[in-house]
């Protein structure tokens, strides 16, 4: 008898987990960051959740306009 193993599934979390809450304290959607940024609306949705790494120039236009600094969006 074979002996039974779990295999435990490592998920790296990428992306920027301080986005969705910047984002909402500013009073956006998705839609309108997506609108304001050139950035498509699943592109955004896919950094908040991790899905995603996200590329240096995204960062900076992210937080250029969300107001914030870069370190603030990415700590």
């Amino acid at each position: 008898m074979k002996p039974t193993t779990s295999k435990a599934r490592m998920v790296k979390v990428h992306g920027l987990s301080k986005l969705r809450v910047l984002r909402q304290r500013k009073g956006l959607s998705l839609g309108q960051l997506a609108t304001m940024t050139g950035m498509r609306r699943d592109t955004i949705a896919h950094l908040e959740s991790g899905r995603e790494e996200p590329q240096p120039y995204q960062i900076r236009l992210l937080a250029y306009v969300l107001e914030v600094s870069t370190l603030s969006l990415v700590s």
